[in-house]
């Protein structure tokens, strides 16, 4: 079940970290110094947990100052060293002030000096990955990856001991804070890879060393930094060139890119599909309003059903990867029929909440023109009772491609049952105007310059009775709205 070629023993716990075990390995000062060609200045500890966020540093801990766009974490030495750091990671010429590794009890913090904290920071995740013995998966993928890990993580922890990142913590701070935040005795991991520019997924599947990969629907996210859809593709085939030939992928055989995937790999392929029976696992949706899809397994013959919980057929082809994954890692259909039970998905992601008589159905954690029309379908499919109001904001990083993948959503909000049509940012006005365009009734269409706009003016356009989509890039910030419509404070 776990791969052979893989030796040695999992080991330290961070911020962004959900797993099954709450113990936080230790780390050697010898074992940093060797992952990190970092020097030791002052008298070393061995070290539990790393974090690069002084104000949440776990006593006992390494502190990893990291330079940002607007921050610099060596600022925050200070910050760290009082909260109880056993030692920092820091920049070989960095000087701090006066004061600045004192200790409470008036000790000096030990310092692991290297050349660049972000890349040490990347080589440590990278040098304890190949102590590992456990089962790690990746997933990444345009639109879905968060959801599919979080299935796979529930699938996983139905059979025993389970790593996964928190939330959508994949980048190159996220991703290895995770993988050195994971127990040593951890059976399984799922792990998620993001990026906006190229060369990121490539950089992360290395130091993953995945054993499985799974990628979802691609599409133009983060576009304005590749240029074509095309150019993406081959950007999350990265994750796939990483597995090596005694692993497996999971690939949809409804995407666009699934032969192409399939050359990218010398693993084994998994297929899923909702469309064709010649596959792997081939489901069928039984109710998309609420994820239940059947799901049978070519080798076996076994016919399942299982209820995820999550409207949308797009959902039942992410459930369909999770389902590939995990009996590829070696999970039993026992214990995948009753995982779902517990899945909890992050926040802003389909979230329904009521209030002051509305229905608001939170789906702005993030959008593309894939997630939005995908958003859009399913919102169209729902029973829910009431006038429907569809509230869309910009789409954001889509480069000159924007214009046209607004209009192409609002094309598609044209076509939908609702009775209004709320547009928030200055992009979602060709939005309004396409929808407009095609047929959408102009005096149904409300238009805003901001989130904040919309939200202190939604008594003007929502009513008791409503059934209200909030959908737009994070960067918009609908939750204002969301919280106006149900009476909340929006929390900073």
């Amino acid at each position: 079940m776990y791969p052979a070629w893989r030796a040695g023993g999992i080991l330290p716990h961070c911020a962004p970290m959900s797993a099954t075990h709450t113990h936080l390995p230790f780390f050697t000062p010898e074992q940093l110094a060797d992952w990190t060609t970092g020097t030791w200045e002052g008298q070393p500890v061995p070290v539990q947990g790393i974090s690069n966020q002084g104000r949440t540093m776990p006593a006992g801990g390494l502190y990893v100052a990291i330079a940002g766009e607007r921050l610099d974490g060596h600022a925050f030495v200070a910050q760290a060293a009082a909260q109880g750091a056993a030692a920092a990671m820091v920049r070989r010429d960095w000087q701090g002030d006066a004061g600045a590794t004192q200790r409470p009890d008036g000790s000096v913090l030990p310092l692991l000096r290297v050349a660049d904290t972000r890349a040490a920071l990347l080589a440590a995740a990278a040098g304890y990955r190949r102590t590992w013995q456990g089962l790690v998966a990746g997933v990444t993928g345009s639109v879905g990856k968060t959801t599919t890990k979080e299935m796979i993580a529930a699938f996983f922890r139905a059979a025993g001991s389970t790593a996964a990142t928190a939330g959508n913590f994949n980048n190159d701070i996220g991703l290895p804070l995770s993988l050195l935040a994971t127990p040593g005795d951890t059976q399984r991991g799922i792990f998620e890879l993001g990026t906006n520019h190229p060369g990121e997924i490539d950089v992360l599947a290395r130091v993953l060393q995945p054993d499985a990969a799974a990628v979802t629907a691609v599409g133009p996210v983060h576009i304005e930094h590749f240029g074509t859809v095309d150019a993406i593709a081959r950007e999350k085939a990265a994750l796939l060139r990483a597995v090596p030939a005694p692993g497996f992928v999971v690939l949809d055989a409804d995407g666009g890119y699934f032969e192409y995937f399939q050359r990218q790999t010398v693993a084994r392929v998994v297929s899923v599909s909702l469309v064709r029976t010649d596959v792997d696992y081939a489901g069928r949706m039984l109710d998309v309003a609420s994820g239940v899809c059947e799901v049978c397994e070519r080798a076996t013959g076994r016919t399942v059903r299982l209820h995820s919980g999550l409207a949308g057929r797009h959902h039942g082809s992410n459930l369909l990867l999770a389902v590939g994954l995990a009996r590829g890692a070696g999970v039993p259909w026992a214990a995948l029929e009753g995982a779902l039970a517990h899945l909890q998905m992050p926040p802003m992601r389909w979230q329904k909440d009521a209030g002051r008589g509305l229905t608001v159905i939170n789906d702005a954690y993030n959008a593309n023109s894939v997630a939005m029309v995908a958003a859009l379908q399913t919102f169209a499919q729902l029973p829910d009772p009431g006038r429907r109001v569809v509230v869309l904001g910009d789409m954001l990083e889509l480069g000159v491609v924007e214009e046209a993948l607004h209009r192409e959503v609002g094309r598609a909000a044209a076509a939908g049952p609702w009775q209004l049509l709320v547009c928030v940012g200055t992009r979602a006005r060709w939005l309004a105007d396409e929808a407009v365009r095609a047929g959408f009734p102009a005096q149904q269409v409300r238009q805003y310059a901001d989130a904040a706009a919309a939200a202190a003016d939604q008594a003007a356009w929502a009513r008791p009775g409503d059934v209200v989509l909030l959908k737009a890039s994070r960067g918009i910030g609908l939750e204002r709205v969301a919280a106006a419509l149900l009476g909340k404070t929006v929390a900073h």
